[in-house]
C-alpha cells in the first residue's frame, strides 16, 4: 500500500464536518480564477486550499486574492499526486473533494453530495465536458454519466476497464483516503483513475448523487495528449500493479483476467502507435494471462520483432489495424 511521507500525513485531531476542496495547481493562471469562483460560497464547504506545485505564471498570486495566505501552499514542482497529498495533510474536513485548477463545480453540488453521504465512502455524480471560445466563454458539450450497474457488480473490474470519473465529480471520505495512503506519484498521468480503483480495492461504498456536479475542461494540451507514450506506459504499469494485487488477494477471476487482457491490448496498441518499446512488455503481459490475445496483438508482435516498431506500425496502419 502506498503511503505519503510522514510529514505529509494528516494530524490526529478529529475531522471537521463538511467538505474540504483541494485544488492542485501548476501554471493555471488562465483558469484558476474561474475555478475558485465556482468553489467559493458552496453550502457545506468548510475548507478550501490551493496547493501551488511550482507555478511560474503567477497562479499563487491569483489564489491569494481569494484565499487567506495560509490556504495557499507553495512548493517545488513535484507533480499532482504530491500536491494533492499535501492538501490532504493541510486539511481536516471529514470529506475531501479534489478539484483540478481548470475544472468547475456547479452551484449547490457539495450540498447535494453531502445529502447522500450517510452510507457512503465515495459519492459520485455526473459531469459535463466543456471547452472555451476565443473570449474564454464556456462551450458545454457532452454529459458523462456513470455506469452504475457495472460499478455495483464489480467496482474494481469496472474501474480497471472503463469507468472513469473526473475528480471534481467525486467526494471521498477522509478515513478512506487515509486508508488508501494518498495518491500515487509513480503514475503521473492516471493517478486519479488508480486512486478510484484503490478506493474500490479497500471496499469503498460508492453512492450516486443524481445531478451534474462538475464541468470537466477538455484541454488540447493535456498530458495524455502532449505525451501519449507516457500515458500508455502509465496504463501498462497500472495494469501490472492491479494484476499483482488481484493475484496476491486471490481475486483474479476469469472476468478480471479478460479485463486485464483488454487493458494490455489497448496499452500495446497505444505504445505501438508511439513506437515505444513498452509495446513488447504489454504484449508479454497479455500472453501470460493464458487467454487468446486479440488479432491485432497476434499480428503486431511478430511483425515488430522482425521489422521493428516503426515498420510494424506502418504496415498495420495500411492494413487498417493501427
Amino acid at each position: 500500500m502506498h503511503h505519503p511521507p510522514a510529514e505529509e500525513r494528516a494530524d490526529m485531531r478529529p475531522p471537521l464536518p463538511g467538505v474540504a476542496i483541494i485544488i492542485p495547481c501548476y501554471n493555471a493562471s488562465q483558469s484558476l480564477m474561474q475555478t475558485l469562483e465556482s468553489a467559493i460560497g458552496q453550502p457545506g464547504l468548510t475548507e478550501l486550499i490551493v496547493v501551488d506545485d511550482g507555478s511560474t505564471d503567477g497562479s499563487a498570486e491569483i489564489a491569494r486574492r481569494y484565499l487567506p495566505a495560509d490556504r495557499v501552499i507553495e512548493g517545488p514542482n513535484r507533480g499532482v499526486s504530491a500536491a494533492r497529498n499535501r492538501g490532504i495533510a493541510e486539511t481536516r474536513s471529514e470529506w475531501l473533494l479534489f478539484l483540478d485548477a481548470d475544472d468547475l463545480l456547479t452551484p449547490g453540488t457539495i450540498e447535494r453530495r453531502l445529502a447522500v453521504t450517510e452510507n457512503a465512502d465515495v459519492v459520485a455524480c455526473d459531469y459535463q465536458e466543456f471547452s472555451t471560445d476565443e473570449q474564454g466563454a464556456p462551450i458545454l458539450s457532452q454529459i458523462r454519466g456513470i455506469d452504475w450497474p457495472a460499478l455495483r457488480q464489480d467496482a474494481e473490474k469496472a474501474i480497471a476497464s472503463h469507468v472513469w470519473i473526473t475528480t471534481g465529480a467525486l467526494l471521498y471520505r477522509r478515513e478512506l483516503v487515509e486508508t488508501i495512503g494518498g495518491f500515487r506519484p509513480d503514475l503521473p498521468v492516471i493517478q486519479d483513475a488508480r486512486f478510484m480503483f484503490d478506493a474500490a480495492f479497500h471496499g469503498a461504498r460508492f453512492v450516486a448523487s443524481a445531478h451534474i456536479g462538475a464541468q470537466y475542461r477538455i484541454a488540447a494540451q493535456s498530458l495524455s495528449r502532449r505525451d501519449p507514450a507516457r500515458f500508455w506506459r502509465d496504463v501498462l504499469l497500472n495494469g501490472r500493479q492491479i494484476e499483482a494485487l488481484w493475484r496476491e488477494r486471490g481475486t483474479l477471476t476469469s472476468d478480471r483476467i479478460a479485463t486485464l487482457r483488454d487493458l494490455y491490448d489497448n496499452a500495446g496498441r497505444g505504445l505501438l502507435r508511439c513506437e515505444d518499446q513498452g509495446f513488447f512488455e504489454a504484449s508479454a503481459a497479455g500472453r501470460t494471462l493464458g487467454l487468446r490475445q486479440s488479432r491485432h496483438a497476434r499480428i503486431a508482435t511478430p511483425l515488430a520483432r522482425l521489422l521493428g516498431l516503426r515498420v510494424a506500425h506502418g504496415l498495420l496502419s495500411m492494413m487498417g489495424r493501427p
